[in-house]
């Protein structure tokens, strides 16, 4: 299909995502197409780009049509030369934790832990192996319209406990408390977003939830422990069913973009050989305060308490 944009995507899932046909990232197509290219990944939430064999200055500078690119929080992520890129490996890589070869693994969305959460991220596939290390894409947005009415009106009232070191479980191997120190600790501390938000471009609604244990989400607030974990568990399974996810299967030298916005995304690099080398360029771009769907429940704000 064709957006009002003139970029030619086709769709690959059932909801959303779309690979872009024929349009090789250069600088001047930065320039040039940046705006339809930016309509065409609000149609989509996801977008492919296959073979692009771009340097990492020209793949920082693709990020800029999705906003400000920021910085990430952990220093040893970052790439040596260009300060907004992650590098991300599933290899040993010096001066890293081993923990950090499997970041990324499980639901989440970027830096929902922070007041402002992240907007667009995206991958540029370095090293790909022949099979393994697929990345895999749920779309909230759909899930939350795919409601009951009645259910939607009680999700809109609520709001969620998120830090980004906190897990219920310091020991699991997943547990970010494990890779970063005291400033960074400080850097992030709880903060509350509502569980409804309304996407700041487009205007729908979606689900703004990741799981406990990766996606840095402590609580429902002010719902019991017991009821707020099944309420959470209820509402990922369900945005990661069937209907609302696509699977990416990577090709050397592939760009993907997609929207945290209304996207929850996982890596599968866990069960992936260390054998078979996998390693990306990753980048965030600096988003917008969260919207609450319903006023009354209240915008983004940092917790009186924050959990250690």
């Amino acid at each position: 299909m064709t957006t009002d944009s003139g970029v030619y995507a086709d769709r690959l899932a059932g909801t959303f995502a779309a690979e872009v046909k024929g349009l090789a990232l250069t600088d001047q197509v930065i320039e040039d197409k940046g705006r339809d290219i930016f309509e065409t990944y609000l149609a989509h939430k996801v977008l492919v780009f296959r073979s692009q064999d771009i340097t990492p200055s020209t793949f920082a500078r693709f990020g800029t049509i999705f906003g400000r690119p920021e910085e990430h929080h952990v220093v040893k992520l970052r790439h040596p030369e260009e300060p907004t890129l992650t590098y991300l490996s599933n290899q040993n890589e010096p001066g890293r934790n081993k923990e950090m070869k499997t970041s990324g693994q499980g639901w989440h969305s970027d830096y929902s832990y922070k007041l402002v959460p992240g907007s667009a991220t995206m991958l540029h596939g370095l090293e790909i192996p022949e099979s393994g290390g697929d990345t895999l894409f749920a779309d909230a947005e759909a899930a939350f319209a795919a409601l009951p009415e009645e259910r939607k009106e009680h999700l809109r009232t609520l709001r969620v406990r998120h830090q980004y070191r906190w897990s219920p479980d310091r020991e699991d191997p997943w547990a970010r408390w494990k890779y970063i120190g005291p400033e960074e600790r400080r850097q992030t501390p709880e903060i509350t977003h509502p569980l409804v938000r309304r996407h700041p471009d487009t205007g729908r609604e979606t689900l703004f939830l990741q799981p406990r244990i990766i996606g840095s989400v402590i609580a429902i607030d002010g719902m019991p422990e017991a009821e707020s974990t099944a309420l959470i568990e209820e509402l990922i399974a369900h945005i990661t069913s069937e209907p609302f996810v696509y699977r990416h299967r990577w090709n050397p030298l592939d760009v993907v973009v997609w929207d945290n916005r209304c996207v929850l995304h996982s890596a599968t690099t866990k069960d992936l050989d260390e054998r078979h080398v996998r390693r990306l360029l990753r980048l965030t771009t600096h988003g917008q305060p969260v919207t609450p769907s319903n006023p009354e429940t209240g915008h983004s704000r940092r917790s009186p308490t924050s959990a250690d």
